[in-house]
């Protein structure tokens, strides 16, 4: 029987990464190497728009500065040097020649492509890249388009000075460029009488505002009074209905010019609310336009060019929300390029001055940005954009834009609703909580936490303010999620938080308490105001920093993340199964079930992967069903079980059944446990190395697969050494194993999750170990 073909318009993420793929090779097909021809690299010569000049000479020598009020202090010794203003020009615009945009937003749309999937095709040092880089370097920018882009590129590039160089040069530029209104127009009018006081267009508005936005965060000093100017051009210029438009004559582009605002208020508003102690207030004009935006995409969504797709997926990433009007942006973005993708790998989704290679740059930084790895979700508990959920809009964005700098990795952050479905919270490893007073979960909200934790999600919690009330009342939520289980307690110095970068050392501690299930941390909660010291860009203050991101690699395993469209939620599986395992989960006096959603995914992804239909019940075993051939049992430290339960597991066994047993986390006294109840069933027997040879390793049965080669977990190598065999003992009563014990995690693998510090198999082997022994047990049922 044939596989079915797969579907290359599903939004999934090798379909996604072959597209990037088809689209980068189509721009490195129409590049032209020939850096002194007519048409070096991707310039076609674009002429957009014109400058209006005076209809008589002015002296140059006395044009206007940018007003006094906003010019302020830059961090360089020597400014790159003015401009040489073109000569006077008796006609009333003179075309605003784009020349070096195409190339700077091709550059742009490559490097970021090759930062997230380190393609080496289009490394910095290839040629086809080496080149039009250096180009640009060379570049003097004539408009505003080319600016914005040049700066951009610029910001993809490591800190050398040739590249600083340039972006001084463009930081000059877009400051110089801006008009006493606060908006942009095509490029600098250096003979218009007043030319701070020019015509705009709320295109090159939004292209000014985002250059500089890249300029100041690569630690350029932007003066405060610039996104004053550019947020009070986009207020001002606001329509009624939300929504903007191009101009003030050219009307009808609402499509476009909408996400194009509510950007642009945001990035303005970040550093307009950058005060470390003060809270945000609601920004009424980016509430009026993210209303526009809910009523709007979901039917614009399919007609948009890609100017305006990328102008949408800059909301998402600036705001964080993931749905707009309860359509999820970038699944319903890819899907439309995916769909529009043409044979040769290019997109020609026009808009005016578009080309197929500026409309392929564009949808490249659409799919790549979006699929970069989602690191941290903040929890919107209210519904009001603007609640206490949200008193510092970015603070997890600028903690999220650090960790991309620090550890050159792209890596994205995202909002995620209480009432959200699950794989959109489980696109992210950790959900950030914050506030300053007891936010009073109802009891939906605490099982969807709940629910997060058991399926491996993790929860930070950060008091705003150094609210006690907040603090008191994460502890509460955080013991009712693990249903009492376990206590919260001040992490010790020798914590995972405190040490997952070895080469930095805290100088704080006591300030983080913990709760764990006893394999991992599900809980941490920070006394200090986080939010505060990332809203604020306080990097001096290095343990807010570097702390949480020590969180973040204990959540990844110190690995490399997944992409936003690797979710761990697996979905139920629907039609026939092939065939059907009931499992008893043996439940004791101790921490029997520390990771409670462990084998509920791993019937699910039995149902999808080996068509396997798995129902588990929890028992003791003095009340274990003889119609399920295999019982399951975990923990964390040593146990021990009644003489009459001991019986009763032994009747079980010697009647058909099957214990697999695994020390969750790799606890080494639950070994202890499991070697004193094997010598409590069977003294006469011992636990013995099961042989590479044995077909619960060959996976010699229906629905088996081969195990005698493993992968194990980067803290197991980092801890014990490598190693690619399984580690699996037993007991053998005739020709069948009636017990199997792994020594090291088998459990947590089923979550699909990487955290640091457990003993244990790679989630992939995991799988496959627990696959073999569901499949042996139906194999051997009598």
């Amino acid at each position: 029987m044939r596989a079915a073909k797969a579907n290359k318009n599903v939004v999934d993420s090798a379909n996604v990464i072959a597209a990037i793929k088809r689209g980068v090779a189509y721009l490195l097909k129409q590049e032209n190497l020939n850096a002194s021809g007519k048409s070096p690299f991707w310039e076609h010569g674009i002429i957009a728009g014109g400058i209006p000049i005076s209809s008589s000479p002015v002296d140059n020598r006395n044009r206007q500065r940018p007003p006094r009020n906003i010019r302020g202090r830059r961090r360089f010794k020597k400014p790159p040097p003015r401009r040489k203003p073109p000569k006077v020009n008796k006609a009333k615009t003179v075309p605003a020649n784009q020349y070096g945009g195409e190339t700077a937003l091709v550059v742009e749309s490559l490097l970021d492509v090759e930062q997230s999937l380190r393609l080496p095709d289009i490394s910095q040092f290839a040629p086809v890249m080496a080149k039009p880089i250096k180009f640009l370097t060379k570049l003097k920018p004539g408009t505003t388009y080319v600016a914005s882009f040049q700066a951009n590129a610029m910001t993809l590039l490591p800190n050398k000075p040739i590249y600083r160089r340039t972006l001084l040069q463009d930081f000059r530029y877009l400051l110089d460029d801006i008009h006493a209104s606060g908006g942009y127009f095509y490029g600098f009018e250096p003979n218009y009488p007043n030319p701070h006081n020019g015509l705009w267009d709320n295109s090159n508005s939004q292209y000014g505002v985002l250059g500089m936005w890249a300029c100041a965060h690569q630690g350029l000093e932007v003066p405060f009074r610039y996104w004053e100017l550019a947020g009070r051009h986009w207020r001002e210029t606001q329509s009624m209905s939300g929504t903007w438009e191009y101009n003030k004559s050219v009307r009808g582009r609402t499509m476009t010019f909408g996400p194009a605002g509510v950007a642009s208020l945001l990035i303005c508003d970040e550093f307009l609310q950058r005060g470390a102690g003060s809270l945000s207030s609601a920004d009424q004009n980016v509430i009026r336009g993210l209303k526009w935006i809910d009523a709007n995409f979901p039917t614009d969504v399919s007609r948009m060019s890609l100017y305006a797709m990328y102008g949408y997926e800059r909301v998402q990433l600036a705001s964080g929300l993931q749905q707009f009007g309860g359509v999820d942006c970038y699944k319903a973005l890819a899907a439309r390029l995916l769909k529009t993708q043409k044979a040769d790998g290019s997109w020609n989704i026009p808009f005016p001055q578009s080309s197929p290679i500026i409309c392929t740059a564009y949808a490249l930084l659409v799919l790549d940005r979006g699929l970069n790895p989602v690191i941290m979700s903040k929890l919107q508990y209210t519904p009001a954009y603007y609640g206490q959920w949200n008193a510092r809009q970015r603070d997890v964005a600028n903690f999220a834009s650090w960790i991309t700098q620090t550890f050159e990795a792209p890596v994205n952050w995202q909002v995620v609703s209480s009432n959200a479905p699950m794989s959109q919270w489980l696109n992210a490893p950790i959900v950030f909580i914050s506030g300053s007073r007891d936010p009073k979960f109802t009891p939906e909200q605490i099982q969807k936490l709940t629910d997060y934790v058991d399926n491996g999600g993790m929860v930070f919690c950060s008091c705003n303010a150094q609210s006690a009330a907040f603090k008191q009342a994460m502890i509460k939520y955080g013991q009712e999620v693990v249903h009492n289980q376990y206590e919260a307690h001040v992490l010790s110095k020798k914590s995972f938080l405190y040490t997952m970068q070895p080469w930095y050392h805290p100088t704080v501690s006591g300030e983080y308490l913990g709760i764990s299930n006893g394999v991992r941390y599900v809980w941490i909660i920070s006394d200090q105001d986080l939010g505060a010291q990332w809203q604020a860009h306080r990097f001096n203050n290095r343990d807010a920093f570097e702390v949480p991101a020590n969180l973040y690699l204990y959540a990844i395993g110190n690995g490399s993340p997944a992409d936003r469209l690797h979710s761990l939620f697996i979905p139920p599986a629907h039609g026939a199964m092939r065939r059907q395992i009931s499992i008893n989960r043996l439940q004791y006096t101790g921490n029997w079930n520390p990771e409670p959603g462990a084998w509920p995914r791993m019937g699910r992804l039995a149902a999808r992967n080996f068509s396997t239909g798995v129902t588990v019940k929890t028992v003791t075993a003095d009340a274990l069903s003889q119609a399920a051939p295999l019982t399951t049992l975990t923990g964390t430290h040593s146990f021990t079980l009644p003489p009459a339960q001991v019986n009763a597991l032994r009747k079980y066994l010697n009647s058909g059944g099957m214990l697999f047993a695994d020390a969750a986390g790799g606890h080494p006294t639950f070994s202890n446990g499991m070697t004193q109840l094997v010598k409590a069933l069977y003294p006469k027997a011992v636990l013995q190395n099961i042989p590479m040879t044995d077909s619960l390793v060959t996976g010699n049965f229906p629905g088996g697969v081969a195990i005698a080669k493993v992968q194990y977990r980067k803290f197991y190598v980092s801890q014990l050494g490598m190693k690619t065999t399984p580690d699996l003992l037993g007991v053998k009563q005739g020709n069948r194993w009636v017990i199997v014990f792994s020594p090291v995690d088998v459990t947590s693998g089923f979550l699909g999750t990487n955290t640091w510090g457990i003993l244990g198999y790679a989630p992939a082997s995991a799988q496959s170990i627990a696959r073999n022994v569901m499949m042996y047990a139906l194999a051997h049922k009598r």
